[in-house]
């Protein structure tokens, strides 16, 4: 670790300086990234939620920049999918109640919103933007830093973290602060964290019901899905150059298996793996989904893309712009991102799909 000031700092292991200040200089100016890629579309608080989260919350701040983008990309890639395994990983799992919290990932930050204990939030990150009101707390820090300054003069009974924060926790935790940490690689983790800050934070009558209420739509939703005749195969393209993917160990090929996808890159252990074109061609995806931001790209229209049977059906979907992105984070409202993916892998169920998403809603605290 390294102390700027009185900002702590993840530096990781195995990347080079130059593509390290690309990660680090956007976060120090305020979370904005200027010219950087808008890429991940699914990794926003999305390796596990490292790559997700943070890329994610980048989409929502950037402007493409394809150099960048590749440069950026791989180099978060690369840090993100070792730090957790390089660093100290022993963080404060306790659940003793807290009045006074700050959450340094957008996910717990928006689940305690969900819950109602708002009113125990004291700070957050700068890339915490749901709900509105999330952006009007103190801003102690980013997805990779943390104030210690402003952390020390807040005293908080709890900072949280998730999975792939694991440095910035142990960092913390050393420098005398209780740090929670919560795993959020799969769908069923999200309800098992509404629990425990339901625990945290006393709201546990309202965490409960929402947890019962998302682990329900879950069932209800492969119940639907399992009517279907066909399990399309899928080709999640994280990012085109360099062609990058959702491997076995990602949220998002979860949220595919979920909607009764098949990732053609589901047998690959990496979370977010590059893919070769050769693999890609070879398995002829039935489905494929693309970035937002590639849209303006050409890439389709040459060889090997053109020749895939997805292209030449018309099977080719791009996410919705970063705001619209609900597969970005592990929250409540993944239940409309995993509406926005069924209704494309299974347009067969589209009307079933509509009763199932009216009713995962409803009642839902945040919308």
């Amino acid at each position: 670790m390294c102390f700027n000031q009185t900002v702590l700092h993840v530096k990781g292991t195995g990347v080079n300086e130059h593509s390290r200040a690309l990660i680090a200089e956007p976060f120090s100016a305020g979370g904005r990234l200027q010219g950087a890629p808008t890429v991940l579309a699914s990794l926003l608080d999305c390796v596990q939620q490292s790559v997700r989260e943070r890329v994610g919350n980048m989409r929502r701040r950037g402007a493409l920049q394809a150099p960048a983008a590749a440069c950026l990309l791989v180099s978060l890639l690369c840090f993100f999918t070792t730090s957790g395994a390089l660093a100290d990983t022993h963080v404060n799992t306790e659940t003793k109640p807290a009045s006074k919290i700050v959450s340094l990932a957008p996910s717990n930050t928006e689940l305690i919103y969900s819950i109602g204990a708002a009113d125990k939030l004291v700070g957050d990150s700068t890339f915490c933007d749901f709900p509105p009101a999330a952006e009007k707390l103190e801003k102690v820090g980013t997805f990779i830093s943390a104030n210690l300054e402003r952390l020390t003069r807040i005293k908080p009974d709890a900072v949280l973290v998730v999975s792939g924060q694991e440095q910035l926790s142990s960092m913390l935790s050393h420098n005398g602060f209780r740090v929670i940490l919560y795993q959020n690689n799969k769908l069923p983790d999200i309800s098992r964290n509404l629990r425990a800050l339901g625990d945290l934070t006393g709201e546990q009558k309202q965490a409960n019901a929402e947890a019962q209420s998302f682990d329900d739509s879950l069932v209800k939703l492969r119940h639907i899905l399992a009517k279907s005749s066909k399990s399309p195969n899928v080709f999640y393209c994280v990012w085109p150059q360099p062609l990058l993917t959702a491997g076995k160990s990602s949220f998002l090929n979860d949220c595919l298996t979920a909607c009764s996808g098949t990732n053609i890159a589901g047998s690959l252990p990496a979370a977010y793996p590059q893919f070769s074109t050769e693999k890609l061609v070879l398995s002829d995806p039935d489905i494929i989904f693309l970035p937002y931001e590639a849209q303006k790209q050409k890439f389709l229209s040459s060889n090997p893309w053109s020749s895939l049977r997805a292209v030449k059906s018309g099977k080719v979907f791009y996410l919705p712009p970063p705001k619209q992105d609900f597969l970005a984070r592990p929250t409540l409202r993944i239940i409309d991102g995993l509406y926005w993916l069924a209704q494309r892998l299974h347009p067969e169920a589209q009307k079933q799909l509509n009763a199932w998403h009216t009713e995962a809603i409803a009642g839902r605290q945040l919308q």
